[in-house]
């Protein structure tokens, strides 16, 4: 029964969509994945919820009536995308997924948050380490998973210092708050977090912690189209895209909120090259 009614709550907002685009049935449709990122215990409904408002308003400000498909399972849609199987045209996730789309499965940035993603090392405030270049081959740092965003930057951080930590220095957490943690009880002498969230930590822990560097930083997550979508139709979603940044209706007011993103600025062809790089380096180092 809960999942029959979870099936109609999914179906009752897929046929919200169709209904309220106001685009007629002889545009061109296009479906429009999307991840969420690394989000712990969002099912299906829930990233439809939350982004539902954006296809809408895509559908709306473009002409183009845009689907709207959720992603649970990244590693097996890139692989679908790469063969040329995957059933959408669009995708908006962050830049890990979006890089690898650019790479591998011929797909073009339309639009990326203005802000880009870094990380902070933080260590607590009695620590001995000032910066990153205090750090030795021993010192222990969490970090997330090695496949994840943050963790790459982490390591071209270290690698740029010359500063190669030995394999059992390097521990990893599925959760910032596993990171805080290991720190707190001192399995980690450095913890690795978004900059934002290491600001609201200290924030919140005034002269607990202290930041002792930044890593280099990464495009946001970003609106991306496959090559075989008209230049002129993406032309029409990236123009909906950056309208949404200071359109006061209620509609985009909706969206930035299930976004949670920095505005969109247009998206460039290459700013994801340096990410890709990082990304091969990293990625065969932790195999």
């Amino acid at each position: 029964m809960r999942n029959f009614a979870r099936a109609s709550q999914v179906g009752a907002l897929v046929f919200a969509l169709l209904a309220t685009t106001g685009v007629s049935a002889q545009t061109e449709r296009l479906t429009l994945g999307v991840f969420p990122g690394v989000e712990s215990g969002a099912d299906n409904y829930q990233i439809l919820n939350r982004f539902l408002p954006l296809a809408q308003y895509l559908s709306a400000k473009s002409g183009v009536e845009v689907l709207l498909l959720p992603v649970k399972l990244p590693e097996n849609a890139m692989q679908r995308m790469a063969e040329g199987k995957a059933s959408y045209k669009l995708f908006y996730g962050p830049p890990v997924f979006a890089s690898d789309a650019i790479k591998k499965a011929d797909f073009v940035p339309l639009a990326v948050e203005q802000d880009r993603i870094r990380g902070a090392f933080v260590v607590k405030s009695a620590s001995k380490l000032q910066g990153v270049k205090d750090f030795s081959p021993k010192t222990r740092v969490g970090m997330p998973s090695p496949k994840l965003l943050l963790s790459i930057l982490a390591n071209e951080t270290l690698a740029n210092e010359k500063i190669t930590l030995e394999a059992t220095a390097r521990q990893y957490s599925a959760s910032t708050e596993g990171i805080v943690h290991a720190l707190n009880n001192d399995m980690v002498e450095v913890a690795v977090m978004r900059d934002r969230a290491a600001q609201k930590l200290l924030a919140e822990n005034p002269g607990r912690y202290r930041i002792v560097g930044q890593t280099v930083e990464a495009p946001g997550f970003a609106l991306i189209a496959h090559k075989s979508v008209p230049e002129a139709v993406r032309a029409k979603l990236r123009q909906a895209a950056l309208a949404l940044n200071a359109d006061p209706s209620p509609l985009a007011g909706e969206t930035r909120e299930g976004l949670k993103s920095s505005p969109f600025v247009p998206g460039r062809d290459n700013e994801f090259a340096p990410l890709q790089r990082m990304m091969e380096t990293w990625r065969t180092a932790s195999n």
